[in-house]
């Protein structure tokens, strides 16, 4: 009987110190709790740090992105204007030549071009994107002695009749 008193009284005792120090524990497990609490608030606003840097970064580069696409569109358009294979052009032809050739070897520019077909070798003078300017020059060449002097009109690169060009 004894001994069972005393295991009563140890059971007792060691409650109440559990009880006692129940507080403590859970004031440690709170503590405990506090800290991760603060830890993730500080990982929390690290990530909203690097989230905004991010979405600066995004926007520079949308911007470059929009900007670099405008230059490109600039480009484009002046490529365009100054190719042969874009759109609509004009030129005066000054001669068809089957027997008098000029060397295909010459080199030749905007102003000046060669053209084979059919077995014709084909001169022709300027390249204009508007009619008008086409026939000022034809009729500047006319004024000076080439009466056979003519327009022609290339689409894309491609020889296309006059009437087709015009309509457009």
């Amino acid at each position: 009987m004894l001994c069972l008193l005393g295991a009563l009284a140890f059971s007792c005792k060691s409650t109440k110190e559990t009880t006692s120090s129940e507080p403590t524990v859970k004031k440690r497990q709170l503590e405990k709790c506090e800290d991760q609490l603060a830890q993730l608030e500080a990982q929390l606003s690290d990530k909203e740090t690097v989230i905004r840097q991010l979405e600066s970064q995004n926007q520079e580069l949308g911007s470059q992105i929009a900007a670099t696409e405008r230059q490109l569109q600039t480009v484009t358009a002046k490529m365009q204007a100054s190719s042969d294979d874009y759109g609509i052009w004009f030129r005066v032809q000054i001669g068809a030549y089957e027997n008098r050739r000029i060397d295909d070897n010459l080199e030749t520019t905007d102003e000046l071009s060669l053209e084979e077909k059919q077995n014709l070798q084909k001169v022709s003078l300027g390249r204009f994107r508007q009619y008008e300017d086409a026939k000022r020059l034809k009729t500047q060449l006319q004024g000076m002695g080439l009466k056979d002097a003519w327009i022609v009109s290339y689409k894309d690169g491609q020889r296309i009749p006059i009437e087709e060009a015009l309509k457009n």
